[in-house]
């Protein structure tokens, strides 16, 4: 009985301390930053990142029923707006677009799908090629790694010597 009454003002006296310490520390924080001078914060930039080569012989990705349209419409555009900007265009051109009912846009959607299929049986094509291209190579590797392996078995192993980096004896002789 003595332990529970005893624990909420255990608690309070505990939270009060700790509340003086943030304290101390937001007094602390507040000099801190009075007597640095006043610097921008450096803003860090993301990693630019190396952008991986792409194989020229992969296929090329099957574009949208929208491209399509977008390249039947573009030079009759171009016609009709000569001054206007190209993001313009590309805009009326969208807005076109969306403006067209299903039967209109048909055309187009085959057009999508026939390169589809393009795109499929050429990616089929180019994924057998390219995994006999990495059978290869890891065969290749697995020789080259198999070989170095057989010259470390061939070149004599260093003894352990009793010095250390720097040139002194780790063992100290008292003689």
């Amino acid at each position: 009985m003595e332990n529970e009454l005893s624990a909420p003002t255990q608690y309070k006296k505990e939270l009060f301390i700790f509340k003086e310490f943030l304290d101390g520390m937001k007094e602390l924080c507040n000099k801190y930053q009075e007597i640095l001078p006043h610097v921008k914060p450096i803003r860090k930039r993301p990693k630019k990142y190396k952008k991986r080569n792409k194989d020229p012989q992969a296929p090329k990705m099957p574009q949208s029923a929208f491209i399509f349209y977008f390249k039947a419409m573009r030079q009759k555009y171009k016609d009709d707006y000569n001054d206007t900007p190209f993001q313009e265009i590309t805009s009326m051109i969208a807005k076109r677009w969306k403006e067209l009912s299903p039967d209109e846009q048909e055309p187009y959607q085959k057009q999508s799908e026939e390169d589809r299929r393009r795109y499929n049986e050429e990616q089929k094509q180019y994924s057998v090629i390219s995994q006999q291209q990495f059978s290869k190579y890891l065969q290749k590797k697995f020789l080259e790694n198999q070989q170095d392996s057989d010259q470390e078995d061939i070149k004599p192993k260093q003894e352990v010597s009793d010095e250390d980096s720097f040139g002194g004896n780790i063992i100290q002789n008292n003689s």
